[in-house]
């Protein structure tokens, strides 16, 4: 059965050693002020400020071909909430929220464990364009997500639409993603993303130019 776009996003799919899904979770901040919008699934990268304590600010991914290291990827965020006068969870950060003091920082969880695999969908390099149908040859190469899949997800279900990049596959170290298996190989033929014949396949990968997974300083 031909495969659907159904993205969302980068989602846990279990550690390589079978650890525990919640290892590798910090709890990093994001400025209030930041306008750009993260949605549960998206990667995102630091920031040039920084706070003591807790380093770097993080903000969403701005470019999807690598070059800047990925922090992680996002899991939802606390703030506060100006109209219901509290705090309140979110699994998405809408950008620019009010806060009680007008300075106050965004509470976020992002997922950094370099050992984590990752489900997502494939399609082109911009979403709508061409997609290429992944095979065999592509295991192990590296690649990027797809542009302008990255802050425009579901506003209800705070799901991201972050795709991975289909033709972007290379042995280039700066690439933030690898590829590493199929998810046919785990599913059952029939369910969306195991046509491995047709575009929008699912597949895992893992971290390759992560903050926790390389050698150079991030600054």
């Amino acid at each position: 059965m031909a495969n659907t776009l159904a993205a969302f996003g980068f989602r846990q799919f279990g550690r390589q050693d079978g650890g525990s899904p919640t290892a590798g979770f910090d709890t990093l901040l994001i400025l209030s002020s930041d306008t750009s919008v993260i949605f549960t699934g998206d990667p995102v990268q630091s920031s040039t400020a920084a706070t003591q304590g807790f380093g770097n600010y993080v903000t969403q991914m701005s470019t999807n071909l690598g070059g800047q290291p990925v922090r992680g990827i996002f899991m939802g965020c606390e703030y506060y909430l100006a109209s219901v006068n509290r705090k309140v969870w979110s699994p998405y950060f809408p950008g620019s929220v009010a806060t009680s003091c007008g300075t106050a920082d965004v509470q976020s969880w992002v997922c950094t464990d370099p050992d984590m695999r990752w489900l997502v969908q494939v399609q082109g390099v911009t979403a709508g364009s061409t997609n290429t149908v992944l095979a065999s040859s592509a295991m192990n190469l590296n690649f990027g997500f797809s542009s302008g899949t990255i802050g425009v997800g579901n506003t209800t279900t705070g799901i991201s639409a972050a795709t991975l990049a289909s033709s972007t596959g290379a042995t280039t170290n700066t690439l933030p993603f690898r590829l590493i298996d199929f998810y046919s190989n785990y599913a059952p033929p029939g369910v969306n993303g195991t046509d491995n014949t047709t575009t929008f396949q699912m597949v895992i990968v893992t971290a390759n130019n992560w903050d926790r997974n390389q050698l150079t300083g991030t600054g």
